[in-house]
């Protein structure tokens, strides 16, 4: 996936489907965070949507994002060509 097709909220999985009705994700760039799909395994519609963590950083080469479990802070980092795009 390229940084353009992220910040235009394209629907990607991270790393490759690993199932049908696998969850993909995708970036809101409006509010600035990540949501989740979770997908019908019958036919991959999406069955429910939500927040997942806040985007802090976009770079060149990936994002950084930031969410709270059980009041502790978890930093993730990918780079945009670990994601891969969700294809209907």
């Amino acid at each position: 996936m390229t940084k353009e097709q992220f910040l235009s909220g394209k629907q990607f999985y991270i790393g490759r489907k690993s199932y049908k009705g696998a969850e993909t994700y995708n970036y809101n760039a409006k509010d600035n965070y990540l949501s989740k799909q979770i997908r019908s395994s019958i036919d991959e519609r999406v069955v429910l949507e939500d927040y997942v963590c806040n985007v802090t950083k976009i770079g060149r080469v990936g994002f950084l994002a930031v969410t709270f479990v059980m009041k502790k802070k978890v930093v993730i980092k990918y780079k945009f060509t670990d994601l891969v795009e969700f294809e209907d």
